[in-house]
């Protein structure tokens, strides 16, 4: 049994920020169905995902290669994606959250780049608030894309993964 987890911060007023980038990738995923997979979207706030990762794998008993994170990343232009088998949180407090409170990194994650032009100094404005007019227009592949990725690994796995992300990439870098 796979688990993908979405990042985001519950109720209307966070619904379409670029933090909750990783609940929209999750309902995009719920359209495709990935079989032997649970997806997880936390009640709780971003910067308390791990204690709602922690009861699901106390619970469940999941092998930590088994949990995927999908979360919004500043560092990484809008639109990018990176995915990772472990590693650090990168200054995401809800991936902080997370390896904080299973005491490990050894889970995979796909990161979605937010980052525009604009972004300023103090990101939690920026991260609670909504994209423009041209991100909006694409996003939708791009949470679609997402989306593919993470149904790749439920489905056939790493390697599965890490090509189709290659795929979108190249495809991308031929536009």
């Amino acid at each position: 049994m796979k688990f993908i987890i979405g990042i985001g911060n519950p109720g209307k007023k966070y619904e379409k920020t670029r933090h909750n980038i990783g609940f929209r990738v999750l309902d995009e995923l719920k359209k495709l169905g990935p079989k032997d997979t649970v997806l997880v979207r936390p009640g709780t706030f971003v910067n308390d995902t791990g204690r709602a990762v922690r009861e699901i794998v106390e619970r469940k008993k999941p092998d930590l290669k088994d949990l995927l994170v999908v979360c919004d990343d500043v560092n990484l232009a809008f639109g990018k994606m990176r995915l990772r088998a472990s590693g650090g949180a990168g200054g995401h407090h809800g991936l902080l959250s997370v390896i904080e409170s299973l005491g490990s990194e050894a889970f995979a994650r796909l990161r979605l780049g937010v980052k525009n032009e604009r972004m300023p100094k103090d990101l939690v404005p920026f991260v609670l608030e909504g994209f423009d007019a041209g991100e909006k227009k694409e996003l939708p592949g791009i949470v679609k894309n997402a989306a593919s990725v993470c149904e790749s690994w439920a489905k056939d796995g790493w390697d599965a993964a890490m090509k189709r992300l290659s795929q979108l990439q190249s495809v991308k870098e031929k536009e």
